[in-house]
């Protein structure tokens, strides 16, 4: 069998090598390591691109082989702000190595309830109090010592091919007559968001292409309508602009890291918090479009 190689095989998904990496990062797309060199079966991109087989892509997990230095573990929502913090992290003075999942922001407070997780990232917006995360918390964890920090607050919008040719640009055009819409999975806080619109406008899922197609990622949705599989979903400005794409922005959002009582103390989390609050981590996030880090850092509930 004739193999691949990544700038070959980011051509037929076009996307960008620094994208097919991702895919690959993230266990979207099988790939074998020649040394330090990707080689990928045709038979699996094929599959990949034209969705014949989805490959389980809710255990993003990054666990290293052989290691003396501390491991957190991870699951929440997926933004590529989080990548980048355990990026710093793992290059810290004392590195940390870690284990991520996206799988959402229920799913993740439910791991770190369960004590699946050590950390878990959510945004998910409280309807009666308009406010985000924190009614969450307090409701799943009413006796216990639970600690919350602002990660970034961000903008959500349609992710879309660039200029917009389906001339998208509020929740109800993704009814429009033909428009492939690409989901979020079950749990996760853009889907809730979406879910709470068609049910205040009184709309039928029913009436939205593609609403049972579920992606666990901002960056497999920006993928998908890079590749042409979609027109049109919902995620972060930063995912889009990396892909190339256009953004139509929907609303504004904060992203919270969350952690119980025990793990505030550990060096893991103390060095985390110093992470968050560094000028280089700042600048590095402001490489980025939006975000707004006027609340990174700051501990927003400890109790």
């Amino acid at each position: 069998m004739s193999f691949l190689t990544a700038t070959e095989a980011a051509k037929i998904l076009k996307v960008t090598t620094y994208t097919l990496y991702e895919l690959v990062k993230r266990g979207e797309l099988p790939a074998h390591h020649l040394g330090r060199q990707l080689r990928i079966d045709p038979t699996a991109l094929e599959r990949y691109l034209y969705g014949d087989s989805r490959f389980d892509k809710t255990s993003e997990i990054v666990i290293p082989s052989c290691t003396t230095n501390p491991i957190t573990r991870f699951i929440g929502s997926h933004d590529p702000v989080v990548e980048l913090l355990f990026e710093f992290l793992k290059h810290a003075q004392m590195p940390v190595e870690s284990s991520i999942s996206f799988k959402g922001s229920m799913d993740g407070l439910i791991s770190l309830y369960r004590r699946e997780a050590d950390i878990s990232g959510i945004h998910l917006k409280d309807n009666l109090s308009q406010d985000y995360n924190i009614p969450y918390v307090q409701h799943i964890f009413p006796e216990e010592s639970v600690c919350l920090v602002n990660l970034i607050q961000r903008e959500q919008g349609f992710i879309v091919a660039r200029d917009n040719p389906r001339d998208l640009h509020t929740w109800s055009d993704i009814t429009k007559k033909g428009v492939r819409f690409i989901n979020r999975q079950k749990g996760s806080g853009t889907r809730l968001r979406l879910d709470a619109y068609l049910q205040g406008e009184k709309i039928s899922p029913n009436r939205i292409l593609g609403y049972g197609q579920e992606e666990t990622t901002h960056s497999g949705v920006a993928c998908l309508v890079a590749n042409g599989q979609a027109d049109v979903g919902v995620g972060v400005k930063a995912s889009a602009e990396r892909l190339g794409l256009g953004f139509i922005p929907l609303f504004k959002e904060r992203y919270d890291l969350v952690c119980l009582g025990q793990t505030v103390n550990t060096p893991v989390w103390q060095q985390l918090i110093c992470i968050l609050r560094s000028p280089g981590f700042i600048q590095a996030i402001h490489q980025l479009s939006g975000y707004d880090t006027s609340l990174t850092g700051k501990i927003l509930l400890d109790s």
